[in-house]
């Protein structure tokens, strides 16, 4: 199976990018992989405003770009929204708070666990059974515990969960 590499691009239209090399940013206190986690890792401390302004300091791409939107891109043709400072603060509010979810939202967030679900377990009884399992979560309402389950799956399905959850409370 072949490693996914993954790239912080600036894109000034769909298909025409610039990949930015995080490590010659000069706000880059580390070293960072080519993989979604390091991206996000690097990207959630940091505004776009913030990342552009050192993408012009660094030079790191022509003034047609810098204007453009910040994607993640892989050698497997993903195409994915950047984890910001913004969003992130919003999605950590949301676990910490005592605001009681919605029952729409909480169906939202039934489906996008569900879709995380059967792509990760292919043993129908196990799936259903940690659907269930996680419905009864959803229906207590206890967000720190809608998180811990979201620990238990690999990085590239939480993230889609998050980005489910920024859209939800952006609206």
């Amino acid at each position: 199976m072949d490693k996914v590499s993954y790239y912080l691009v600036l894109e000034k239209r769909v298909g025409d990018f610039n990949i930015i090399d995080i490590n010659k940013l000069d706000i880059c206190d580390r070293y960072y992989l080519n993989d979604i986690a390091s991206i996000d890792l690097f990207t959630c401390r940091l505004t776009e405003s913030d990342l552009k302004e050192s993408i012009k300091r660094s030079n790191l791409v022509s003034d047609e770009y810098i204007n453009g939107y910040f994607k993640i891109i892989s050698n497997k043709h993903h195409r994915l929204p950047i984890l910001t400072k913004e969003k992130y603060d919003l999605i950590r509010d949301f676990q910490n708070n005592d605001v009681e979810i919605s029952k729409d939202f909480k169906n939202k967030l039934y489906g996008a666990y569900k879709k995380i679900a059967e792509k990760e377990f292919k043993d129908v009884d196990f799936r259903n059974s940690i659907l269930k399992k996680f419905n009864e979560t959803l229906n207590k309402g206890n967000k720190h515990e809608i998180f811990e389950w979201l620990e238990r799956l690999p990085y590239e399905s939480i993230r889609n969960f998050y980005f489910t959850i920024y859209k939800e409370l952006n609206n």
